[in-house]
């Protein structure tokens, strides 16, 4: 029997492989405005073993050390009382965000070029695609939401956790 013949195939570009470039920047906008809204500060853990060094620093290291129960260690740390100062106090209670700090400094009004004015010219080339996940160079792009990813393991947490799915 001859081969069957098939209609020969036309290539087709998905219009998700094209993302305009005005959505592109108010995405990449957005995450940097989450970001500095999201204040997030990790609570050491190593505050207590901070304080141990501190006391245990008279010549004993730390196996030299007798163990000290868990209860006793809190009863004798309330007692204490730490001392803040003014300036812990008001970054606590008046956190302002980095636009915030620019427009009260009034280094727009500067007559010398400064970190808002100065400017550069725009990029000879085009600017380097990332991995999202790793960092790495990313050789490939989501079909989804655009985002760049550089082999199949970042592609895949990519697809389990940050697709967007919202350029397309």
């Amino acid at each position: 029997m001859p081969p069957r013949r098939q209609p020969a195939r036309t290539a087709q570009t998905s219009k998700s492989a094209h993302f305009d470039p005005d959505v592109v920047a108010k995405r990449t906008q957005r995450h940097l405005d989450e970001l500095e809204r999201s204040n997030y500060s990790e609570p050491s853990t190593l505050v207590g073993a901070a304080e141990d060094a501190e006391e245990g620093g008279g010549g004993r290291t730390g196996k030299g050390r007798a163990r000290q129960a868990l209860s006793d260690k809190r009863a004798a740390e309330l007692g204490k009382k730490k001392k803040s100062t003014m300036n812990v106090r008001t970054a606590v209670l008046y956190k302002k965000s980095f636009a915030q700090l620019l427009e009260e400094s009034g280094i727009a009004s500067y007559p010398a070029p400064t970190y808002i004015t100065a400017t550069a010219p725009p990029p000879r080339e085009p600017p380097r695609m990332m991995c999202t996940v790793c960092g790495y160079y990313g050789k490939y792009r989501c079909m989804k939401c655009g985002v760049a990813y550089c082999d199949k393991n970042c592609e895949s947490v990519h697809e389990e956790t940050r697709c967007e799915r919202r350029v397309a």
